[in-house]
């Protein structure tokens, strides 16, 4: 959920909201610095912006007036300046920098100083802090008031005249005071009528009715840029303000005079801060009363005058797109109706799913809710779905869907992108199972093809927003978003993809509830570092090299490093209204929790799984109290920056041949081919997992329990991560199905000393003839029968059989396509390399080896001297009890391939010496 910026879109200026997020982000502001939940969005906090990232919602939102309009183009000229300023270059400022007579000056000595200074040193005032706090006092926003109403009349594009951070100041005043009433004081209409009269005295002043001068110098643009943002931040002030009394006649105003002669202007820079503050008077007191009384006719009239100009009256189709829309809105009310209905109606003549078609489609279905035979459009959603999503895309059982016109080669790495970010979630989480009653075993992703197509549809469809990267709905499990080019977002549609997928899991396993609703939400600054930094920290997941810090993560940071600092404690109250480079540091403080600290990292994830918030709270308030700490986390951070200004660190990528492959080149089709390599490093079971109509790739899981030494939880994921990265590493160069190999450990025991072990991975076509790789026996496959249950390892025959039995499999879904058994043998040639085993100590760790590949090893008589754990593949652990001396203990162990079997004892001589368990397991 990360703001496109102007000017560098990796490094935002605090503060940096856009309107459209404000609105979806009300449920989590608070007033009065009380932590109750609001329901009308805040004033905006800065430009308007469209997030890169997706907004994670628990419902989708209500929208009584329907959407709100939509940012428009950025409107960058075409000039050499531009690419710099993107890359972070520095240019000569217009104004001179911040510095503490910000914090220290009032009344009109504050507003003089103000206007001297660059427009983005004010953005400071967003953080909304103790030293924010007397800076905004209704004091000072009447003098700054004042001063920037001599401006806004005086002003003239080709003259900056410090209009820009002036009425900055003012809409930081009003963001920050809409959440600390308390702390900042009443404002009221002493405040509301001088900041109203800075925007009439710009509207009404001819300068911004001129055309802009053409340009291609870089003081030319300079000049141009703060003219820009000077007509932006000024009038978007009226919904700052957002008092009809005031806004409503304003409004009437503008778009009585706004004509298409003047789309060139600098007054189409005041368009969205117009529509914008119109859309929010909706919902006013009183509004619906104004309508009714006639009072905004002759304002529809303007708006539908504008609209019949068409698209040729606009320099931004957005801005086209939103006049159609908040034209459309006033056929909410019966006044009105008849003036707007037949001008939205008109571009239903457009041609059918253009951009204007969509819009005018939106706006009489959802908005208006005109009966849908009136236009013909009862049957226009479902070609249109059809249109936009041809392809269906099914995996895991039908447990991750893609709806999307892109390919399956398009969309198999992003698949495998998330295997690697789920393995990796449960490996630092160490759970493997749901939170209690939570309703989304499966994730539906609909990818637009297009950007455009994302913007034109989305609404109409889904009744969403469109000024993201795309939106995840907690509740139904369903994330929207498009496909990207590089010049359209900084971020790939598999980095998005990844970070939205840890908001789906975190929801899933760690946090209790749907987004956005229960305790954890009351307090709009207790979540962000964690939901957004743990999606961000967990995006760079890979199969065998962990969690790889993401280089332009480190980017934001290093920038202005090391002023950039924050420490613990301030990121762990970062809010999305202080703007987005938090999305970094909290990123950075989870890599160092990992790599440094995974008790405290396991300790936060346990709290919020145990849905505890006032275990949360005051686990945040000791660590942001700790300086030792936060002093480490600085050096960490420091040699991260390092690394990056060094180009040592890369970013997310899943590569073909490295990460993942079609599954035409996979090598290994059968699961007990992939048992024959796994069982040598891991005692687990395997089996064909997912297959069919609703998995579009094949895949196998290995299941089982492995022994852990450790007594601490932070040990046992330590020790259980040594074991499996280990065995990931020795299985490559094995077949090429283990390159896509993921792996995790969870559900520890301590007090029996094991955890469960998973891994999945891929299967070739079944039937498919492939090279066999070294090593790998080219003898068939043996059957594996389906009717008969897998019997408990500990379970004791009450006689052994005569004949061969049938084998016994684990109850799974069967392949249509069974592989022939293996020609019958000899049972003779069955036989284990070692089959007696010794220790000084009670306990022992033993992995079986037959001297031919076997389908399983079954416990077939128990240990009676000690406690085992037997795995169907020939691990186990055992620990000795019974204290009698010299006598060895002994099971019977059968091996079993195809249809031939072989009970083989095997003697376990545990000496019952006195240990304590962690001695006992250290010498095993």
């Amino acid at each position: 959920m990360r703001i496109e910026k102007v000017i560098n879109k990796r490094s935002t200026q605090a503060g940096v909201l856009a309107i459209a997020l404000a609105s979806i982000m009300a449920a989590c502001v608070t007033t009065g610095g009380e932590n109750t939940a609001e329901s009308a969005p805040p004033p905006a906090a800065s430009q308007q912006g469209k997030s890169e990232h997706a907004p994670v919602l628990g419902e989708q939102p209500s929208q009584p007036f329907g959407l709100p309009p939509q940012a428009g183009a950025k409107g960058l000229p075409d000039h050499p300046q531009v690419s710099a300023l993107q890359k972070g270059a520095a240019v000569a400022p217009l104004y001179a920098q911040c510095d503490q007579r910000l914090f220290s000056l009032s009344g009109a000595a504050l507003a003089s100083y103000v206007a001297t200074v660059e427009g983005r040193c004010i953005n400071k005032l967003f953080e909304a802090d103790a030293a924010t706090y007397p800076v905004i006092s209704a004091a000072n926003m009447q003098a700054v008031a004042k001063e920037a109403r001599l401006r806004a009349r005086q002003w003239n594009p080709a003259k900056p005249n410090g209009l820009w951070p002036l009425a900055t100041f003012l809409k930081a005043g009003y963001f920050t005071q809409y959440s600390h009433a308390r702390e900042v004081g009443e404002y009221g209409r002493t405040v509301d009528q001088p900041v109203m009269q800075v925007v009439s005295a710009l509207a009404e002043n001819p300068a911004i009715w001129l055309n802009p001068a053409e340009s291609q110098s870089s003081g030319a643009w300079e000049r141009q840029n703060d003219a820009r943002q000077s007509v932006s931040e000024t009038m978007i002030l009226a919904d700052s303000v957002r008092q009809p009394e005031y806004a409503l006649p304003l409004i009437s105003t503008f778009f009585s005079r706004y004509q298409g002669q003047f789309k060139q202007s600098y007054a189409q820079y005041a368009l969205h801060p117009m529509q914008t503050t119109l859309f929010n008077l909706h919902g006013q007191s009183g509004f619906a009363d104004q309508v009714a009384a006639g009072q905004l006719d002759s304002l529809v009239k303007s708006l539908v005058a504008l609209l019949r100009q068409g698209r040729g009256a606009f320099k931004d189709e957005q801005m086209f797109l939103n006049t159609l829309r908040e034209t459309g809105r006033f056929m909410l009310y019966p006044k009105t109706k008849l003036l707007a209905e037949p001008a939205v109606a008109l571009y239903l003549n457009a041609e059918r799913f253009s951009a204007a078609w969509a819009e005018a489609a939106y706006v009489l279905k959802t908005i208006a809710k005109v009966p849908c035979d009136r236009y013909n459009l009862c049957n226009a959603e479902a070609e249109l779905k059809t249109k936009l999503f041809p392809n269906r895309w099914q995996f895991d059982n039908g447990n991750l869907v893609f709806e999307t016109p892109l390919t399956r080669d398009e969309v198999e790495p992003l698949y495998y992108a998330m295997k690697q970010v789920e393995a990796q979630l449960k490996r630092v989480s160490g759970v493997s199972e749901p939170v209690k009653n939570d309703p989304n075993p499966r994730l539906r992703m609909v990818v637009y093809g297009t950007k455009a197509d994302y913007g034109k549809f989305q609404g109409l469809l889904n009744g969403l927003s469109t000024d993201n990267g795309g939106i995840y709905i907690e509740n139904g499990a369903t994330f929207y978003t498009y496909q990207r080019t590089s010049q359209e977002s900084t971020l790939s549609l598999e980095e998005l993809v990844r970070h939205e997928y840890v908001h789906y899991l975190s929801g899933r396993f760690i946090q209790p509830g749907m987004w956005g609703t229960g305790e954890f939400s009351r307090d709009s600054r207790r979540m962000p570092w964690y939901d957004e930094g743990f999606a961000e920290f967990m995006a760079w997941s890979t199969s065998r090299e962990g969690i790889k810090v993401r280089g332009h993560v480190v980017d934001v940071v290093a920038n202005n490093w090391p002023a950039s600092y924050q420490t613990p404690a301030q990121i762990m109250r970062s809010s999305y209204s202080d703007g987005w480079d938090f999305y970094s540091h909290s990123a950075l403080w989870f890599y160092f929790l990992h790599r440094n600290e995974p008790g405290i990292l396991a300790e936060v994830l346990q709290q919020l799984r145990n849905d505890d918030v006032k275990g949360f709270d005051a686990l945040v308030k000791r660590l942001g109290a700790d300086m030792a700490l936060g002093a480490r986390f600085k050096t960490f951070v420091d040699q991260q920056v390092t690394l990056q200004r060094a180009g040592q660190l890369g970013d997310t990528s899943t590569l073909k041949g490295k990460d993942w492959l079609p599954q035409s080149e996979w090598q290994l089709a059968n699961p007990a081919l992939i048992q024959n390599y796994i069982a040598r490093e891991l005692p687990l079971s395997c089996r064909n997992w997912a297959s069919g109509s609703d998995s579009e790739l094949r895949r196998f899981e290995c299941t089982g329990f492995t022994a852990i030494r450790a007594s601490t939880l932070t040990a046992a994921h330590q020790e259980s991560d040594t074991l499996l990265n280990k065995a990931l590493i020795n299985l490559q160069g094995k077949a090429n199905n283990f390159i896509a190999l993921n792996c995790f450990a969870s559900d520890y025991q301590l007090d029996t000393h094991r955890a469960a072990l998973r891994c999945e991975g891929p299967l070739a076509v079944d039937n498919t003839v492939t090279p066999a790789p070294t090593g790998i026996p080219v003898t068939p496959p043996p059957v594996k029968p389906t009717a008969v249950p897998t019997p408990q390892p500990t379970a004791r025959p009450t006689a052994v059989p005569t004949s061969a039995p049938t084998p016994t499999v684990r109850p799974t879904t069967v392949p249509t396509a069974r592989p022939s058994p293996l020609p019958t043998q000899p049972p003779s040639t069955l036989a284990l390399l070692k089959t007696r085993y010794s220790n000084t100590g009670r306990c022992l760790r033993v992995t079986l080896e037959a001297n031919q590949p076997v389908d399983r090893f079954v416990l077939v008589n128990s240990a009676k001297l000690g406690r085992i754990n037997f795995a169907e593949y020939g691990s186990f652990t055992y620990r000795r009890d019974a204290d009698v001396p010299g006598l060895a203990d002994s099971i019977t162990v059968r091996l079993q391939r195809g249809t031939q079997f072989k009970d083989i004892r095997v003697v376990l001589d545990a000496k019952p010496v006195n240990q304590s368990e962690e001695a006992c397991w250290a010498a095993a």
